[in-house]
């Protein structure tokens, strides 16, 4: 049985407007395909720095060129006995590129605005984050 682990990984709230970016895990995917996600992955050892961590992941995973804001969420889970999961989402704004997935990992792409993503199956952590952002129609 192998030792229980930790693993952190960084996630870009992209926005364009009022719109932001969501992924969909492919099939191929071995951790949730077919979930809605948002661009980012593992902190990989040795980056000090998760932005820049965070930079690397989004432009490997979209080819988009995005620039970092504040921290919007922190998540924290335990999928089972051995992993301990932390996601961090950073605020991101839209600065250019043409997006270009990786189809071993995702296998497509929307930009939504609010209450899009209502009924769609959401990965976790994202949607922890959105059922804490204050709805604009309250």
């Amino acid at each position: 049985m192998s030792e229980p682990f930790q693993k952190v990984a960084v996630h870009g709230f992209i926005r364009d407007g009022n719109r932001f970016l969501i992924t969909r895990r492919s099939s191929r995917n071995d951790w949730k395909p077919g979930e809605w996600d948002i661009p980012g992955g593992t902190v990989e050892f040795g980056e000090v720095d998760p932005t820049s961590a965070l930079s690397r992941e989004i432009f490997e995973e979209t080819g988009l060129r995005v620039g970092i804001g504040k921290l919007l969420h922190l998540y924290s889970s335990v999928t089972d006995s051995r992993r301990h999961q932390f996601q961090i989402i950073y605020d991101c704004e839209f600065l250019g590129g043409e997006i270009r997935l990786n189809p071993e990992e995702h296998d497509g792409f929307q930009w939504v605005s609010e209450g899009e993503t209502d009924g769609l199956p959401l990965i976790a952590f994202l949607k922890d984050y959105m059922d804490r952002i204050p709805s604009s129609k309250e």
